[in-house]
């Protein structure tokens, strides 16, 4: 029984991370940015350039704050809105 317990409080804890929200800061190529709650697929697939921190940003107000600093790729940023 301990042994069953203790994989299973194993596993919670291997899963835990990937249950956790992450958001990117992106540009596509017609120069637009935005923050994106999914991380995008290979650029030459979707079009979509992460920028920043490429395994995300806890918050959307981090990668906002990320997307602004990296504001020079930038042509305009649309809003979450």
């Amino acid at each position: 029984m301990k042994t069953y317990l203790t994989a299973g409080l194993f596993l919670i804890a291997l899963a835990t991370p990937a249950f956790a929200a992450q958001h990117f800061a992106v540009v596509d190529t017609a120069g637009y940015c935005s923050v994106i709650d999914t991380k995008p697929s290979a650029y030459k697939i979707s079009g979509l350039k992460i920028l920043g921190d490429r395994s995300g940003y806890a918050t959307p107000s981090a990668a906002e704050k990320a997307l602004k600093s990296e504001s020079s790729h930038c042509k305009s940023v649309i809003d979450r809105g």
